[in-house]
């Protein structure tokens, strides 16, 4: 039976290699070694077995979960990092926080929620920064309803990134003043319905990672050059939420404004090598067909 393995398999096959080696490489500084192993076993598993039900492209169900399982894994290897990125570096914020202090003569990231308590101000920046979730899980959707001649290759461009950025944490950890200034952390106003949501969030799929580049900017970035190109009319929806994640992340203290700075330029630049790699091999080799 012939199964299809298209260029977004290939970078979701190709992150699992490279972090399976690093991990390796490492194992002797984390003691997480047998569980980051066994995920990408069970990763190569399911995609797998996807690819295998999917042959025929009769459920439009297992369809649908074959194109979508590299969007759904990185809600797991996002956090995974957190668990291997000081194999080769111990994190970087020691410098982020003096290159904020040098800058503006404070931690904005500390001053920002500290100084605007309202509580229906903390529930607009936590429901600005719950909308890239929306962002990265819906956007997609349309485009493969809506758009679906054009769902490959803008597909490709988001995991590409995703996956991009997950690499460059482990090169470069930062974990952000979130785990930074633990003592900070105390609650600066009562948490209502986002707070709370986005809270528990946190509390599940959040590690010590991922802060530099900030990927929720950069990636819902991403998106909004995307929509230009594909979807302008969600530009009206796409560019505030866009402009807002900047902002939250840093008043919800995931990111220094250095992440954010680098989220966007980041963000165009691998916007641009997404593309073209796409472009590339899809010339040279349309698909790998396996037996």
């Amino acid at each position: 039976m012939i199964k299809r393995i298209n260029q977004t398999d290939l970078i979701v096959l190709l992150f699992i290699f490279i972090s399976g080696l690093i991990i390796i490489f490492g194992r002797i500084k984390t003691e997480y070694f047998p569980i980051l192993i066994g995920a990408r076993i069970v990763a190569l598993l399911i995609i797998f077995v996807l690819l295998k039900l999917d042959a025929n492209g009769n459920n439009k169900i297992i369809s649908f979960l074959r194109y979508f399982y590299p969007l759904i894994f990185t809600a797991y290897f996002y956090g995974e990092t957190g668990y291997y990125n000081n194999i080769f570096f111990n994190d970087l914020d020691g410098i982020f926080v003096q290159i904020e202090d040098v800058i503006f003569g404070f931690q904005p990231s500390l001053w920002f929620s500290s100084e605007y308590k309202s509580i229906w101000f903390n529930e607009f920046m936590s429901f600005s920064y719950f909308s890239f979730y929306l962002l990265i899980i819906i956007f997609p959707i349309i485009l493969f309803f809506k758009k679906n001649h054009e769902f490959d290759k803008y597909f490709f461009i988001i995991i590409f990134s995703a996956y991009s950025y997950y690499l460059f944490f482990v090169l470069f950890p930062v974990v952000g003043p979130q785990f930074y200034f633990p003592e900070e952390q105390a609650e600066t106003v009562h948490p209502f319905f986002w707070s709370k949501l986005m809270k528990l969030i946190q509390d599940i799929g959040e590690t010590p990672t991922g802060a530099f580049p900030s990927s929720h900017v950069g990636l819902s970035w991403i998106i909004l050059l995307i929509s230009i190109k594909t979807y302008k009319k969600l530009l009206i929806v796409i560019f505030p939420l866009a402009l807002l994640i900047c902002f939250s992340t840093i008043y919800i203290r995931a990111h220094y404004v250095v992440d954010i700075i680098g989220g966007l330029i980041s963000a165009p630049l691998l916007y641009f090598m997404g593309n073209k790699i796409y472009v590339y091999y899809n010339k040279k080799l349309q698909y790998v067909l396996i037996d």
